[in-house]
């Protein structure tokens, strides 16, 4: 106890209540398993993305292409994608985690590598069908604004179906009010960037309403996916 316990039973104790209430064990208890969830989540986030940038730029380099994207545009895509979108999974509540057994896990990726997997392979796949279907179409540097845009767009739609095992409209797309915000920074920052002079900076060129059309659609790929196995799993 830490209000009424002795300095010498703290001193050698695994656990202190500095309420003095054992239902505050419970509540711990809980609140860490939240936040193991959710760095699951983070985990499987970050890593799910940024594997298809490594099979992207792999792939050009051996076929011999100009390279898909710049070391600037990974940067910014990093800094768009991978931090406050990522960063705001911690505000997902937890879904009857009391409910579950204690976990036996050794690491943070297991039961989580093959969703990383597909989930990276997908986001290749569109990436590279971007990539080649307009290589010889347009200038180089429209090309890479085509292949940003699409993994940028790719990876704020996937984030909302990366949040729970149950299906989005379970859970509700603005359950998590500062993933909106988020996901909403992102895209302004990134349409300011590709629509202002900085393009020049970034080396990369205005979207017509018509590439719109082309890569929005497939950049809901990952998502729609994974919906649809939740969907699948559940029946």
């Amino acid at each position: 106890m830490g209000i009424k316990g002795t300095d010498v039973a703290r001193e050698v104790s695994d656990m202190i209540l500095t309420d003095d209430n054992f239902a505050s064990i419970v509540k711990a208890v809980e609140e860490g398993r939240v936040v193991y969830d959710n760095t699951k989540k983070i985990t499987k986030y970050l890593l799910a993305v940024n594997f298809s940038e490594i099979f992207l730029i792999s792939y050009a380099i051996i076929a011999r292409l100009p390279l898909p994207l710049l070391p600037i545009h990974i940067l910014w895509m990093n800094l768009v994608t991978d931090s406050i979108p990522a960063l705001t999974l911690v505000k997902e509540k937890g879904e009857k985690v009391m409910q579950k057994k204690p976990l036996k896990e050794k690491s943070v990726l297991d039961n989580i590598f093959w969703y990383i997997l597909i989930a990276g392979a997908l986001c290749f796949f569109v990436e590279i069908f971007i990539f080649l279907f307009t290589l010889n179409r347009f200038p180089i540097e429209k090309v890479r604004t085509l292949v940003l845009t699409t993994d940028i767009l790719f990876e704020m739609f996937f984030i909302f179906t990366i949040r729970s095992n149950k299906k989005l409209k379970e859970i509700g797309i603005f359950s998590n009010k500062y993933l909106i915000y988020a996901v909403l920074i992102s895209l302004i920052l990134h349409i300011f960037v590709i629509y202002t002079p900085l393009n020049i900076l970034f080396k990369l060129m205005p979207l017509s309403f018509s590439d719109w059309l082309l890569i929005v659609p497939l950049s809901l790929i990952g998502v729609l996916a994974f919906e649809a196995w939740k969907y699948i799993k559940k029946n």
